[in-house]
């Protein structure tokens, strides 16, 4: 259905007013034509009839007034025109000599009644008057000429002929004209209607496709049909359709990657408008601040992040311009987390949502990082001076007794072997955990039996264990049993295994190392019967530095460098490693080591 105020309406509207508008024009310009056109005809149709019937009575001029009246009642009656004439003879005084209509002996004087076409016919002139005949009650039209005998005026000859006779001929005129206009507005709706549906129904399905368009088809086609312009404008406007398609798959593929990037990115990231709204935030900004993406664009940032120390940053970096960047302190979840937040404006012209950025780092881990490099540039000194004050001690007490008390030299003496050997522990420990936390050490893959670790192990650790009287049981199975590793580490790992469970183990304790297949993967479980490791401290076991108290292991001689276990975790991650822990106080603790590349 074709809407009121639709263009097809206007089309048919100002079509039809401008057909109309030139029918009455040419009607009007036609009707006055023909009007004066029929007017001359009638005008000369009379003074033609005036002239027949002055030559008639020219002829009858000598006969008698009888004679005279009755040619006019007969060239009357038989009314050539059939106008309803009226024919009247006068004599050069005025006399009515003959009338086609009324009486001529009755009838008034016609020179003294000052009938002005009389007058001038009987002067020479042919007259014309139009005026109201009292005989006939009506507006007649007077043609008078003069009646000529003998070469002088004898008289007038007058010609009336009523005005609604031409009148009639108006009626009929404007009549035909308008039957004419009527027919005429019936072409011009019909012809509106075309040349209107001609224009409109291209334009209809141009608008069609727009709206398509806008719904989010960009496979509407405009079909390039009608008029020249109409079928230029389809073209151009496939022609937009095309470029617009590109450039909304420009633009969906670049929000596509930008979206992939902020979903992929590590850092959390927080867009807001020029009003301080959010316009959008990632996931990792989601996952570290707890908040829904959902919950949080559109809304102000104060709302949604209840952070005063975000807010003030926002604010200073909005009213400076300048990039802000603060570390904060967050809780979430019952967890402290260290926050690196950097604010930076969006210049101006690179995005009309985008005013400004909040991005959110976790540092949680460096800042852990860094505060156990702290801790542990703490330990390593305070675990140096303490060796060195009592090397130190031992050294100045040495000097004054060597001559006088040979029982303290020996004394001191062992103290300073013992302190010296923890010295060298150290730094040999330090040293194996440097090289082997900073990736140093280069993997060297190579079949190693488990019969050979088994038996380096008990090298390495038996006579130590006869001495401390603890039983040492290593075994491996199958015995045909081999892996594909780096046989550094895996002594390394082994060697700090076996070196802490005899440390921690008393007189008569045991300790088991057993090397199992279990598919690919190698298996080392290494075994204590010593006190365990409370369920606080296992956590930590595998820190530099941390040691259990010295009244565990029953001798407060018994103590390692604290680097042992670090130096298993650094190890096993670089071998690719799976390490566990299962322990009771009391009853000893298990290590359990899954190292991958194993072939039986």
């Amino acid at each position: 259905m074709v809407k009121r105020n639709s263009i097809f309406m206007k089309l048919l509207a100002g079509n039809l007013l401008l057909m109309m508008a030139i029918i009455v024009l040419g009607g009007l310009f036609s009707y006055r034509l023909l009007d004066e056109h029929l007017r001359h005809d009638e005008e000369l149709t009379q003074e033609h009839l005036a002239g027949i019937v002055q030559r008639c009575v020219e002829q009858a001029y000598a006969a008698d007034a009888n004679t005279i009246d009755a040619l006019c009642k007969t060239i009357a009656r038989q009314d050539l025109a059939g106008s309803q004439i009226r024919i009247t003879v006068l004599a050069y005084d005025g006399q009515v000599l003959g009338d086609s209509v009324s009486n001529a002996r009755t009838m008034e004087n016609h020179k003294t009644a000052s009938r002005p076409e009389v007058l001038a016919a009987l002067n020479g002139q042919t007259s014309r008057d139009v005026r109201y005949s009292d005989t006939l009650k009506t507006d007649l039209t007077y043609l008078a000429k003069p009646l000529t005998h003998n070469g002088r005026i004898v008289g007038a000859v007058r010609l009336a002929i009523p005005v609604k006779v031409a009148m009639q001929g108006e009626q009929f005129l404007r009549k035909a004209l308008a039957y004419s206009a009527l027919a005429g507005l019936g072409v011009a709706i019909v012809l509106g209607l075309l040349v209107s549906w001609i224009w409109y129904a291209p334009l209809k399905r141009i608008s069609i496709t727009a709206r398509q368009l806008t719904q989010g088809d960009l496979t509407a086609h405009a079909v390039p049909e009608g008029p020249g312009e109409l079928a230029d404008l389809a073209r151009a406007f496939n022609e937009m359709r095309s470029s617009l398609s590109s450039q909304i798959r420009a633009v969906a593929a670049e929000r596509e990657n930008l979206q992939t990037v902020l979903v992929t990115l590590g850092e959390g990231v927080v867009a807001l408008n020029a009003a301080g709204k959010i316009v959008l935030l990632n996931q990792p900004a989601s996952r570290l601040l707890n908040i829904l993406p959902a919950d949080a664009v559109g809304k102000d940032l104060p709302m949604v992040l209840r952070i005063p120390e975000v807010t003030s940053i926002h604010t200073q970096c909005v009213s400076t311009g300048l990039p802000v960047g603060r570390q904060i302190e967050i809780h979430r979840d019952g967890h402290r987390r260290i926050v690196d937040v950097q604010a930076a404006m969006v210049p101006s012209g690179q995005s009309q949502e985008i005013s400004s950025l909040l991005v959110f780092r976790d540092v949680t881990v460096l800042a852990r990082t860094s505060a156990v490099k702290a801790e542990f540039v703490a330990n390593a000194s305070h675990e140096l001076r303490t060796p060195l004050a009592t090397i130190r001690a031992a050294v100045d007490s040495l000097a004054s007794a060597i001559a006088d008390d040979p029982d303290s030299v020996n004394k001191l003496l062992g103290m300073l072997d013992r302190h010296v050997q923890r010295l060298e522990n150290m730094t040999k420990d330090l040293l194996d955990l440097h090289l082997v936390e900073s990736g140093k050490i280069r993997l060297t893959l190579e079949t190693i039996p488990l019969k050979s670790l088994a038996q380096w192990c008990a090298s390495q650790f038996g006579p130590r264990a006869e001495e401390l009287k603890i039983s040492l049981d290593v075994s491996a199975s199958p015995e045909d049993a081999a892996l594909c590793s780096d046989r550094k580490l895996l002594e390394l790992i082994l060697r700090n295994l076996i070196d802490n469970a005899l440390k921690f183990t008393p007189t008569g304790g045991s300790v088991q190392c057993a090397m199992t297949m279990q598919g690919d993967r190698a298996v080392f479980r290494v075994s204590d019967t010593g006190c365990g490791i409370r369920p606080e401290d296992q956590p930590r076991v595998f820190e530099r530095f941390f040691q259990a108290d010295a009244s565990r292991t029953g001798d407060t001689r018994v103590r390692g460098t604290g680097l042992g276990l670090a130096i298993v975790r650094h190890s096993a991650e670089r071998l690719g490693a799976e390490i566990s822990l299962q322990s009771d106080v009391g009853k000893g603790a298990t290590f359990t080591v899954s190292v991958p590349g194993g072939n039986s």
